[in-house]
């Protein structure tokens, strides 16, 4: 089954929707906009299926909750070499370029899903999901939603009293052709 989510709605949307190829909308994902760390999953008759959310605010720990029970925990301390990250509960693993989304998951040597960036119609940027069973699907999509949202590379504000700016200290005039 592949599922279908425009980048645009992941970067600043509340509510997100998640198509299939023939653009029939089969999940809406929302962000409560007082609790940001609170991701719902619903579907097309707007039922809610799944949410994930902080469990453990000093571990950094979100549980996945489907049809309210909790079947899987992700932790989201950041990582500068972000390669593998483990659910807890169903023991999956997740490898692959996570910051670009172009990673898999896998149980032991059964993949469970892929995902990789595309490009969606009229040009928009989006994540393409490959899931392998249809019962994984919401699971998937909101693993795929928080690491989307929540697992980032470290913004290292620089530190301007080392005067290390990011322009270039070679004068312009060393560039100009010299005329004689």
């Amino acid at each position: 089954m592949e599922l279908f989510i425009r980048k645009a709605d992941l970067m600043d949307g509340n509510v997100l929707v998640i198509a299939n190829q023939n653009k029939e909308t089969i999940f809406i994902a929302s962000r409560d906009k007082e609790n940001p760390l609170l991701i719902q999953l619903f579907n097309r008759l707007n039922t809610k299926i799944g949410e994930i959310k902080l469990k453990n605010s000093f571990l950094k720990i979100y549980a996945i909750e489907i049809n309210g029970e909790e079947v899987a925990t992700i932790n989201a301390v950041p990582v500068i070499d972000m390669k593998y990250v483990h659910i807890g509960k169903i023991n999956w693993n997740i490898t692959g370029n996570i910051i670009m989304s172009n990673y898999h998951i896998t149980k032991g040597s059964k993949e469970i899903m892929q995902v990789q960036p595309t490009i969606l119609s009229l040009g928009h940027p989006g994540l393409e999901l490959d899931i392998g069973e249809m019962d994984h699907a919401p699971i998937c999509t909101l693993i795929a939603i928080f690491l989307d949202k929540y697992v980032r590379i470290p913004n290292f504000k620089p530190d301007k009293t080392l005067n290390l700016g990011f322009k270039s200290k070679i004068k312009f005039n060393n560039f100009k052709k010299l005329e004689r």
